[in-house]
């Protein structure tokens, strides 16, 4: 396979053609240090197998950051620690270069670092906070702390460095027609623009000399209006090269648009803009987004629209995905399902990187503790936080068993995650967990199973209805369309604008059915995670749904909806059936009535939206630690 054959990039060998993209892994300790945590979670990456790995985010300015826990270059003191995560990754085989970082007007302001900054002074679409724009003599500040930056990438024992010129972040705001308006050297025409990130590349070779590799990551077209096109970056990307660049690395997408297209978005997405690059430079070219099978990245590359494939999120999924298609074990590769939770922006409560295939990711090198005494452990749902508190519980030496009423495990999970669930099952059947599925669990069912302890995830049930519904045939509840397979024929009207109003659109849109969604929600898809609702509301209005947000649904009459605005005008919407889309509550009956009889119980979290997924796995995980 070529994809096994080495390559170069500038000096540096290369094994193999895949490269581990550059994630934010959240590991960092406070002030932007590398944490042993960190250090761990790259060396795993190594094991693999892949050939190069880019570590993320390296801030070369102090405050210009995404978070507080961002990887920093941006001093001398943080070269020890630096030093030793590179050490790591290439005790393990692999070749290490660092990110080299300004977050722009993504730094994060609003909790104490620095004032967010751009080329002209705008507002943050992502963030919704101010910008200010950097004077010439700032400019120039930055150009030699980028140089600085891959000084010390250099000493600490990297073998390459690659520039970050995308995804929003500040050297692609100078790139960028929609962020830079300035009218001084630095802005104007493509020329004018591209100065900043031509001045760096000549610094940092002033710096580390000529031999040392230099890649530079570009959005090659940034999915917005009035944004970098193809036509202008393939020209960049012409004078990156003369300035001395040794690799271009492809991607696209501006602040929180298009740089990590989730599930709905097609397979190798971003493949024609490298391929596009790759004929009018003779540097390597690397490809990007969504190449998720040893297979698909091998036909790029002999179809030369790349000389390397860079692989993110499929490499947290599996680690060994290098290892196992060299050694003809394709069909053991744990598949990434692109639901994008370990790619939350901004992330949940500065949580560090989590997988929903792979629940090492963030954890690596470290065990479970093992309980003080076994203990026999019921869980009741199985739903994320049920899944995880079962898989934690028999780590920690409990015996474990795991019922659920309905005839397959996910819960409420959306349609969007269900992929991750035969993962996890086969997870929790290697580890001994019994699962026992479409049984009737009451009170006493769980008492004569006599466990030492009970997990309980919260029952969904229908919410009471909040608007008026005439009876008839033709209103029905989602679950019974989703859950019962029950038909739907003719017009639609989905009652109910979030995630599970998105869910049923969805469905049946790609039946053929005519969906209209209406509700309350200024913008539809909430409870999705906002990159995944992007993508997921364009493909639904490419399917011919149709939104009608900010509306107060005030009834159902025989064949009509009727609803206001916000100024009460009233209208009539007609359809033929009517689903209900709103979220079921939960009930916590079972579990007050266990412990009314003296079990010793515990709640599990309820989780209704694919949004809470993460949080509700890592609560699962907290409760399952305290047996």
């Amino acid at each position: 396979m070529k994809l096994f054959d080495s390559t170069r990039i500038g000096t540096m060998e290369l094994k193999n053609r895949l490269v581990a993209a550059a994630m934010n892994s959240r590991l960092s300790e406070t002030g932007g240090y590398v944490s042993q945590r960190m250090i761990n979670h790259y060396a795993r990456r190594a094991q693999g197998g892949v050939g190069l790995i880019v570590v993320a985010d390296g801030g070369v300015d102090l405050g210009h950051v995404n978070s507080h826990t961002q990887l920093r270059i941006a001093d001398d003191s943080f070269i020890p620690g630096l030093a030793r995560l590179a050490k790591a990754m290439k005790d393990n085989g692999a070749k290490t270069a660092i990110q080299l970082q300004h977050a722009g007007w993504r730094t994060a302001s609003a909790v104490g670092l620095a004032q967010a900054v751009s080329p002209t002074s705008l507002t943050s679409r992502e963030l919704g906070q101010p910008t200010r724009a950097l004077t010439v003599a700032e400019i120039k500040v930055l150009v030699k702390q980028f140089a600085q930056a891959a000084r010390r990438a250099k000493q600490a024992g990297f073998d390459a460095v690659e520039i970050h010129g995308a995804h929003g972040y500040l050297l692609s705001m100078f790139l960028s027609p929609y962020t830079n308006w300035r009218q001084d050297e630095y802005g104007g025409d493509l020329q004018r623009r591209a100065r900043l990130a031509l001045e760096i590349v000549a610094a940092i070779r002033q710096e580390v000399g000529r031999d040392y590799p230099v890649i530079f990551r570009i959005s090659a077209d940034e999915n917005v209006e009035g944004g970098l096109i193809l036509k202008e970056s393939t020209v960049i990307s012409q004078w990156l090269e003369k300035a001395g660049v040794d690799c271009i690395s492809v991607s696209a997408g501006t602040e929180g648009v298009g740089s990590s297209p989730g599930m709905l978005v097609p397979r190798g997405c971003l493949v024609p803009l490298a391929a596009a690059i790759k004929k009018e430079v003779s540097v390597p070219v690397i490809a990007v987004c969504r190449i998720d099978t040893p297979a698909m990245a091998e036909s790029i590359l002999q179809q030369e629209k790349a000389d390397l494939i860079a692989m993110g999120r499929p490499l947290l999924a599996d680690p060994d995905l290098p290892r196992k298609a060299l050694e003809g074990r394709e069909d053991e590769i744990v598949r990434c399902i692109y639901c994008n939770s370990c790619h939350r922006d901004p992330p949940p409560e500065g949580l560090p990187i989590m997988c929903l295939v792979n629940p090492e990711i963030g954890r690596e090198g470290e065990t479970e503790a093992k309980a003080p005494q076994a203990r026999k452990v019921l869980i009741i749902g199985g739903g994320p936080s049920g899944l995880e508190a079962a898989r934690v519980a028999r780590l920690r030496g409990h015996q474990v068993m795991l019922w659920d009423d309905a005839p397959q495990l996910g819960g409420r999970w959306s349609w969007l995650i269900r992929g991750c669930i035969s993962r996890r099952v086969k997870i929790l059947k290697e580890l001994g967990v019994e699962l026992e599925l479409g049984r009737s669990i009451t009170a006493q069912t769980v008492v004569n199973m006599q466990p030492d302890v009970v997990l309980v995830t919260p029952r969904a049930i229908r919410p009471p209805l909040s608007i008026a519904v005439a009876e008839g045939e033709n209103v029905i509840w989602a679950d019974e369309m989703l859950d019962g397979g029950r038909q739907v024929l003719g017009k639609v009207a989905v009652i109910g604008t979030n995630n599970v109003g998105c869910e049923v659109a969805y469905f049946l849109s790609r039946r053929g059915v005519t969906v209209t969604v209406i509700g309350s929600d200024e913008e539809a898809g909430y409870g999705l995670q906002p990159r995944i609702t992007i993508s997921l509301v364009e493909q639904l209005r490419q399917n011919g749904v149709e939104f009608r947000t900010g509306f107060n649904v005030r009834g159902i009459q025989e064949k009509r909806v009727l609803y206001q605005d916000s100024q009460g005008h009233g209208a009539v919407l007609e359809a033929d059936v009517f689903i209900l889309a709103e979220r079921a509550q939960p009930s916590m009956e079972l579990a007050e009535e266990l412990e009314k009889l003296g079990l010793e119980v515990y709640s599990l979290p309820y989780c209704d939206q694919p949004g809470y997924v993460m949080r509700a796995i890592r609560m699962g995980a907290s409760i399952a630690r305290q047996i």
